[in-house]
């Protein structure tokens, strides 16, 4: 083992070192505008920049959904449509509506 006279130079360069760490005036300050801040609701384009993907994502499947329900819409007024046709052009065919001239 190491005798205390061997560490005895180390104690004393410890026992004179001290940390003076440079003080900021405007610490303080700067925590109570954090928790504010904090509190303080976010605008809504705050919430969109911070939350960009899931914004976009929002966009695109409310694009899609749209996109989709207007095609099915479309599909059936034209199947409406072709039968409404279908039918009078059927009508119209019949002997027994024909009139002669």
């Amino acid at each position: 083992m190491k005798s205390p006279e061997s560490n005895e130079p180390l104690s004393r360069a410890l026992a004179d070192w001290r940390v003076q760490p440079a003080r900021n005036p405007g610490f303080r300050a700067a925590v109570w505008a954090r928790i504010e801040a904090a509190g303080v609701p976010a605008s809504w384009t705050d919430y969109a920049r911070r939350h960009a993907a899931m914004v976009t994502g929002a966009l695109l499947v409310a694009l899609v959904l749209g996109g989709w329900a207007g095609r099915e819409q479309a599909r059936s007024q034209v199947a409406a449509e072709r039968a409404e046709i279908a039918d009078l052009y059927v009508q119209s065919l019949d002997a027994r509506e024909m009139s002669m001239p």
